[in-house]
């Protein structure tokens, strides 16, 4: 039954206590500092610290104190609001709807959320104490000025902010003596032995030499602890030596044999293959369903954390178990990469005609694209900048920009590796050759021709850090282009009825042309990805999309690597008089949606199953054609069963469909039906 204080909570619209929260609790281990430290807060026993600066490495337990912080708040009646910098984009009117939708009572209003989260927070904290707990801050990115320029400021006495990331508050947090004495540095450690002995024992460890054995390998990493908690004795990981990260790789191994649940293990196995996990993609990988219990089960799992796309493991843990997956079953291991891939493919293919897709061609280039792409995508989190439509109203803004750039131009420096398959990758162009990006641009022309070309990067300061020169391709476009000396090449080696069709009426267009895509900082991962994402949400728009970038290597391989063509014979010397310059291509017109997507597939090294059962497997279910494809590959019955995790009459019922169907009499007749068609799964 709830006691008082819960139903409490649930009067003034606090989440009252569970009993998952109390059993957490018995959990906590060598975290009595900061435990103490915040009792005392909610006390009203606090040592005139307002900034919590809360830090540690990946998986120490930042979320997890935080958690424990919250249930504190809870019992005591007061208020605390936890924000996740990867959960929203990152600027103050939405850090504010976030915190707002959490307060009791506080609900976001259609206009001016920063008034109204403040004039909330002033109610409260009148009445209780109040906690803004924000996590992973290190991605924060430009919102960090915000919240220590404004945001801090504004806060009503007594308020305390926590901001909890992999690096403690530096820079400009600490070169201001009065906002310096206000911030507490919170460091969090591995666990001792001692407290490592404690939580291990809590797990239902009893044996001294296994605690010991555990504690030593792991360091008292607190992650490493919870996955060695559930390892039997004297697995293979207790005798490896080597740096954590190797050891880690053979205790997620090690603990994936212990998880009791098969169907779970299976589940957490398949979440490793993907970038981010929801439930519906997790059951087009698994190709079966997955019920609320497994799948609450998954997502309560102490490496697992909520996005705003779904859900991530740790990086840890994917990895390790992506790669482990990989060496012991490689067959099946493909087979969920690619149906992951098929996946977006597929929703891509079915929503593109009316909706933006990047997010989906973002997560298909996870599985098919470079290194390069493969690692940026899987670093980065959206919602850093905006981007914001240029017209004659803010044009002189647009301009000041490009003026900057030549004044202040930076190099390209890209360099890092691709985690998936640990190879490196360098980029690197001269600050000199990078203006060339932005060399002949009349930002006023393209915006006089049609105010949906030109786009501002912005930070969340509002400063302009980027520009893009995207011009749709219409009737009202279309003389300008031809007559552009970076877009007529194309346009002009096109035949007459090809050019016809580009002439769609406005608002519409038939495509578009790049001219220029340009921020900042060159050296900005985060930029490049903006810019990425950019180019995504127009590619699979059903149009031509085509650009011909400064003549540098970076640039072409960067088209190629999206999927764009060279154009066959155009090539022109605009932007130096000399060095030759092609254009690059992407067609998604009608039915070259689909050869794209085939493309992508294909050079991810994934079978191209969208044209695969145009012949004799047309009218199989998905999961006996992936029982086809295994019996093609020789497993017995009892081997495909083990394979797809199904019982061998399930095996047998799905095979004598297939013979149905196809009206064969036996193993022999499948596969020389099948003789010389393209594999499937």
């Amino acid at each position: 039954m709830p006691n008082d204080m819960d139903k409490s909570a649930a009067r003034d619209g606090r989440e009252p206590m569970n009993r998952m929260d109390l059993r957490e609790d018995e959990y906590i281990a060598g975290r009595s500092e900061p435990l103490a430290q915040f009792q005392r807060f909610l006390s009203g026993r606090a040592d005139g610290y307002t900034i919590w600066s809360l830090y540690g490495t990946a998986g120490i337990g930042k979320s997890f104190l935080l958690n424990a912080f919250r249930r504190q708040a809870l019992r005591a009646g007061a208020v605390m609001l936890q924000v996740d910098s990867r959960d929203f984009n990152h600027k103050g009117d939405l850090l504010c709807r976030q915190l707002l939708r959490q307060m009791p009572g506080g609900r976001p209003p259609l206009t001016d959320p920063v008034d109204a989260c403040l004039t909330r927070l002033e109610q409260l904290a009148a009445e209780t104490k109040v906690v803004i707990a924000l996590d992973t801050y290190e991605e924060m990115g430009d919102l960090d000025s915000w919240i220590r320029e404004r945001f801090i400021k504004w806060l009503p006495d007594g308020v305390l902010l926590i901001a909890a990331g992999r690096y403690r508050l530096k820079d400009q947090w600490i070169l201001s003596p009065a906002l310096r004495e206000h911030i507490l540095f919170m460091p969090l450690e591995p666990l001792t032995g001692p407290e490592s002995t404690a939580y291990l024992r809590q797990c239902g460890l009893t044996d001294e030499e296994r605690i010991d054995t555990v504690w030593r390998k792991t360091g008292g990493h607190p992650l490493a602890l919870s996955l060695a908690s559930v390892v039997r004795p004297h697995e293979d990981w207790t005798g490896r030596s080597g740096d954590w990260e190797e050891w880690f790789e053979h205790l997620a191994k090690a603990w994936l044999r212990e998880v009791p649940d098969d169907l779970l293990r299976t589940v957490v196995e398949a979440a490793a293959i993907l970038l981010h996990v929801n439930r519906e993609v997790l059951q087009a990988a698994l190709d079966r369903d997955v019920g609320d219990e497994t799948f609450g089960q998954l997502v309560s799992l102490s490496f697992v954390r909520k996005t705003e796309r779904g859900w991530m493991l740790h990086d840890l843990m994917r990895m390790a178990m992506r790669k482990q997956l990989e060496e012991r079953m490689p067959a099946y291991f493909e087979r969920l990469r690619t149906r992951a891939a098929l996946y977006y493919a597929a929703r891509i293919r079915e929503s593109a005609s009316y909706r933006n897709t990047e997010w989906e061609v973002g997560e298909l280039f996870y599985y098919t694209g470079i290194p390069l792409i493969r690692s940026l995508l899987q670093s980065y989190s959206r919602g850093r900048y905006t981007w914001e439509l240029v017209t004659p109203a803010n044009l002189d803004e647009g301009e000041a920009y490009l003026r900057k750039r030549l004044e202040a131009a930076t190099p390209l420096k890209l360099s890092g590796m691709d985690p998936e398959t640990e190879e490196r990758y360098s980029e690197f162009v001269g600050k000199e050759d990078m203006t060339m990006t932005i060399k002949l641009l009349d930002l006023r022309t393209w915006v006089e021709l049609d105010q949906q070309s030109v786009m501002l990067l912005r930070n969340t300061n509002g400063e302009a850090i980027g520009l893009a020169v995207i011009i749709p391709i219409h009737k009202g476009t279309l003389p300008s282009l031809i007559r552009d000396p970076f877009a007529s090449p194309y346009l002009l080696s096109l035949t007459p009825p090809e050019r016809r069709l580009l002439e769609a009426e406005p608002p519409g267009q038939a495509g578009w042309f790049i001219r220029t895509i340009d921020y900042a900082d060159w050296q900005n991962q985060d930029m490049v990805l903006e810019a990425m994402y950019l180019m995504f949400s127009y590619m699979c728009s059903g149009g031509l999309f085509f650009a011909s970038p400064p003549p540098m290597e970076f640039f072409s391989m960067s088209h190629l690597n999206l999927g764009f063509q060279p154009a066959a014979g155009v090539i022109h010397r605009h932007y130096d008089g000399k060095t030759p310059t092609p254009t690059f291509v992407l067609d998604t017109r009608g039915d070259k949606l689909e050869v794209f997507l085939r493309f992508l597939l294909r050079r991810g090294g994934l079978p191209d199953e969208l044209i695969l059962f145009d012949g004799p497997g047309s009218q199989l279910t998905e999961r006996e054609r992936e029982v086809v494809a295994l019996v093609l590959d020789g497993l017995t019955n009892g081997e495909i069963a083990k394979a797809l995790f199904v019982s061998e009459i399930t095996v047998k019922k799905h095979v004598s469909s297939i013979y149905s169907k196809l009206a064969v009499k036996g193993r022999g007749q499948l596969i020389k039906m099948f003789s010389g068609k393209p594999r499937i799964g």
